[in-house]
């Protein structure tokens, strides 16, 4: 249930009225909290950068402690150390914060797993070994926000549908570097890209799930090797399972 508040701010030559919303979650100011995000939006900081993490790591710790429904904007200020107002030049609610630290995920991924793809000069299967190690890496040191997110994706359409997106994003990836391969003659050309990237990326994604969100403990240097030469091995990577040297560079 809502309950409207309106909270009166001297100012200058007068008083200005701000409307705020009740939620379970916590105050969702509007007007003047909104100019202030868009103002350290548009050019943060250094303390702004320090103080939008700060909040973020401990959104994190609250969500991780109480879980998303429990959890209130109460809790992430305290846990900040910091005020109310100073968490809504930031973030609108406890919603929009979690969603920044599921799109969080993204980057990571970006930094420490498409990076080592991409890279020229260098054996594919090399690439490959390192990006998937990377990745399970990855997902071990960020398991709360994994777990956070499969909950609320339950009943947070946006969560969900962000969590689509990235699939479809990182399945397309896989696929446009299958074909390279292919085109390098590096890998098998009667493959399917877009089906074979589809599997591989599930694969992957299942299997870093399983062991360090659902925790089906495996050992992660066997685990990153077995991904790495099953996912060579699909797409006919020259070398990955002759244990010959590559042909080409990718």
């Amino acid at each position: 249930m809502h309950r409207p508040f309106c909270r009166r701010h001297g100012a200058g030559g007068g008083d200005r009225v701000s409307a705020h919303t009740v939620t379970r979650g916590g105050w969702e100011p509007t007007g003047t909290s909104a100019g202030r995000r868009a103002t350290v939006g548009t050019a943060p900081g250094a303390k702004s950068i320090r103080t939008r993490q700060r909040l973020l790591d401990a959104a994190r710790a609250v969500f991780a402690r109480h879980g998303y429904l429990d959890s209130t904007v109460e809790f992430i200020v305290a846990e900040a150390k910091v005020s109310r107002g100073t968490f809504y030049t930031y973030f609108e609610s406890k919603t929009d914060v979690f969603r920044h630290l599921a799109g969080s995920i993204d980057a990571l991924v970006d930094q420490q797993v498409v990076s080592f793809e991409r890279r020229t000069g260098t054996d594919p299967l090399d690439n490959l070994r390192t990006s998937t190690a990377n990745y399970l890496q990855l997902v071990r040191e960020n398991a709360d926000l994994y777990r956070l997110v499969d909950q609320v994706s339950v009943f947070d359409d946006n969560i969900r549908q962000g969590r689509l997106r990235s699939r479809q994003r990182h399945v397309a990836r896989v696929a446009g570097t299958i074909r390279r391969w292919q085109d390098r003659g590096v890998a098998d050309r009667m493959i399917d890209p877009d089906a074979m990237a589809a599997v591989l990326v599930a694969m992957l994604s299942s299997s870093a799930h399983w062991m360090f969100v659902a925790g089906d403990q495996r050992d992660e240097d066997r685990a990153a090797e077995a991904l790495t030469m099953a996912w060579a091995a699909a797409v006919g990577l020259a070398g990955a399972v002759r244990g010959t040297e590559l042909t080409s560079r990718a």
